[in-house]
């Protein structure tokens, strides 16, 4: 029963319940920090948050795409995160994310959408080539936290 779920963007008060989704998979912050971050993210044009939310107004699932300009690749929308509760899954929830994400890009006129997946999430790698996303490259990830920021 995919008609079921509501995509809208996510709002300030959905923080709690992003923070609850992104700690099922070992991502999550406190409340508080994600509020915050989702203030800056919901204050900027080139980013989308959504959230898909159950008949009875409970949030299930968001996604966070971000629409930038490269020198090499040109215009594109990135997935930057998607996430959907462990019991609602393979019912059609990240695929109606994902389907926004897409509108939203052709809106912005991206030429192509594109999501990293670390290689431990095995149902990831199943999920996009059945939306019809083809492997582009695989990549090492290097990171340098910077002094007196929170991650």
């Amino acid at each position: 029963m995919t008609d079921a779920w509501l995509i809208r963007r996510a709002a300030e008060e959905d923080a709690e319940a992003l923070a609850g989704l992104a700690g099922t998979l070992g991502c999550g912050a406190e409340g508080e920090v994600i509020r915050e971050r989702l203030q800056a993210i919901l204050g900027s044009d080139s980013n989308l948050m959504i959230v898909a939310v159950d008949p009875g107004g409970r949030v299930v699932g968001w996604l966070q795409a971000c629409a930038g300009h490269r020198v090499q690749t040109g215009s594109r929308v990135e997935i930057t995160g998607l996430m959907v509760e462990a019991k609602v899954r393979r019912r059609g929830v990240g695929r109606r994310l994902v389907a926004e994400a897409e509108r939203w890009a052709q809106g912005r006129s991206a030429e192509a959408v594109v999501v990293r997946s670390n290689v431990q999430r095995v149902e990831s790698h199943r999920f996009y080539p059945a939306l019809g996303f083809d492997l582009n490259k695989t990549q090492a990830v290097y990171q340098r936290d910077l002094p007196g920021r929170v991650r």
